[in-house]
């Protein structure tokens, strides 16, 4: 049965007016350019397998931390979130030298391919612009064992391997996040906590008004709260529950397309009816 939206619409018609003909355009070309022998879903298994497969080993390093150990988790994960942010915000959309391919990935690539109006993929080859390349893990895990054998040299091997662990898991729940925020709207996505937050919290900072300065996060949205850079003006728990609310977005946001009375500005359009 065709999808359509609850005034009669087809949501394809209604797609094929929110993509600009430079999008249109983009998108063509980007997709012309994918490798023959590209597939997705070999690209998705051999992040996760990588991934799966360090958190495995370092798995069995642990032997018996410490309670205090325990503690470099949730260091961990603030640090990352943090570093999520701070390499969005300043290393993703600034031409920097040094830093360029990064750049151009994702404000010259992925900011063209999605935008605010139109941030969903189509099939399984578009994976190519939503999932870093499988080297990327491989890096970051190399990366990742400097502070992990510092911290066995330190005497404290346990928490070496519980700091891989936690920032490789770190990782796929990124791409993982990621991933959801870029897929079409269903009743499935649209009511997962924490999934419905940042597929919200995302696709507006695809608003081209507004991408250089709100929204940075793209797992929880800690660090956009901390440091003042959330299009919504709440707590921490309201940012993290957020889901696809509007009320609380902030009306001194910079406008291109359209305005903050707009019900659908800054928020994921739901294609289905219930």
């Amino acid at each position: 049965m065709a999808e359509t939206l609850t005034g009669g619409i087809s949501a394809a018609a209604l797609r094929r007016e929110r993509l600009s003909r430079r999008q249109q355009a983009f998108r063509a070309d980007f997709r012309a350019k994918i490798g023959r022998l590209y597939h997705g879903w070999v690209h998705v298994a051999l992040i996760y397998a990588i991934g799966g497969a360090a958190i495995w080993y370092a798995a069995r390093q642990v032997v018996a931390p410490a309670w205090y150990e325990w503690l470099v988790v949730p260091l961990a994960f603030l640090g990352a979130n943090i570093f999520e942010w701070w390499i969005h915000k300043y290393v993703m959309h600034r031409p920097l030298k040094g830093f360029m391919g990064i750049y151009k990935r994702h404000t010259l690539a992925h900011h063209q391919f999605f935008t605010e109006t139109e941030y969903t993929i189509d099939n399984a080859r578009d994976f190519r612009i939503v999932f870093f390349p499988p080297y990327a893990l491989i890096t970051f895990l190399a990366l990742s064992l400097v502070p992990c054998l510092l911290l066995q040299a330190l005497g404290f091997p346990d928490a070496g391997w519980l700091l891989l662990i936690t920032n490789t898991a770190l990782y796929l729940n990124y791409e993982l996040f990621h991933f959801c925020c870029h897929v079409k709207d269903d009743r499935i996505v649209r009511h997962i906590p924490f999934i419905n937050t940042i597929r919200r919290h995302h696709a507006a900072h695809h608003d081209t008004a507004i991408m250089m300065e709100r929204n940075f996060n793209l797992t929880y949205p800690i660090a956009d709260w901390l440091f003042g850079t959330s299009d919504l003006k709440r707590g921490l728990l309201g940012h993290m529950l957020n889901g696809y609310g509007t009320a609380h977005r902030r009306t001194d946001l910079k406008q291109v397309r359209h305005g903050t009375d707009d019900p659908q500005a800054g928020r994921p359009r739901l294609m289905a009816a219930e």
